[in-house]
């Protein structure tokens, strides 16, 4: 194989922990709990793991495509921005890496990409410059 690629096991979010992200979110900051469309949920987690066994897509991209999605589906009542950047730090602390952003930036990121402003590329771009791995992978 003459390319360079993890090798390690990526860890994917299953349903039921998302919807429970989203329950805590809601519990904490407030709003509706509730899935608005569990079709557009199953879609956005599927996309994450779609890029990374079709397009051999890094964490950092695989995080970038939960949080692109995630907010883009509208998949639950409310919250959805919330959720989508829980999921993706989760998705990353879970596979040894993290996002070194501040809430700010955050924010930005999340606003623009329920905004239509920030597209899929851009908002993995943002992921590949904040996404640190720990050394041991």
């Amino acid at each position: 194989m003459g390319r360079d690629r993890e090798r390690t096991a990526v860890i994917f979010l299953r349903k039921n922990e998302v919807v429970e992200i989203h329950r805590r979110a809601i519990d904490e900051f407030g709003g509706s709990q509730g899935i608005r469309d569990e079709a557009l949920l199953d879609s956005a987690l599927v996309a994450a793991e779609n890029r990374r066994w079709y397009e051999e897509a890094d964490i950092a991209v695989c995080a970038a495509t939960y949080a692109y999605h995630l907010t883009q589906a509208h998949a639950f009542l409310d919250g959805n921005k919330r959720v989508a950047a829980a999921a993706s730090e989760v998705f990353l602390l879970v596979n040894g890496a993290r996002l070194e952003a501040s809430d700010d930036e955050m924010l930005d990121l999340f606003l623009g990409i329920a905004a239509g402003t920030r597209p899929r590329d851009e908002v993995e771009a943002w992921f590949q410059t904040h996404v640190v791995v720990a050394e041991s992978r």
